[in-house]
């Protein structure tokens, strides 16, 4: 779920994704993820997408470039930091 949303996650090849890596579909409520790139890629590519998601949701107004930047680091803080994705942290 995003933002109280199901949304539904599809592994597509390269063909049907038309070269995207990822795409995020906010009225469908769906992401779709190319399975032709690296497993690290396609990690990188759904957090992307769901901060995408978020912006949508929340009215951010993030351009592309400062989605790509947030992905990263956010990704980089859930590596380096494991016990933030622990259920028991925000209890």
């Amino acid at each position: 779920k995003v933002s109280g949303i199901q949304y539904d996650m599809y592994m597509l090849d390269n063909e049907v994704m038309g070269g995207n890596v990822g795409l995020a579909d906010f009225n469908g409520q769906n992401i779709r993820i190319n399975t032709s790139h690296t497993p690290q890629t396609q990690k990188i590519a759904k957090l992307h997408e769901i901060i995408h998601i978020l912006d949508h949701a929340y009215g951010l107004k993030l351009s592309e470039e400062q989605t790509v930047y947030l992905t990263h680091a956010l990704l980089s803080f859930i590596i380096d930091n494991q016990e933030f994705t622990n259920e028991h942290f925000l209890s």
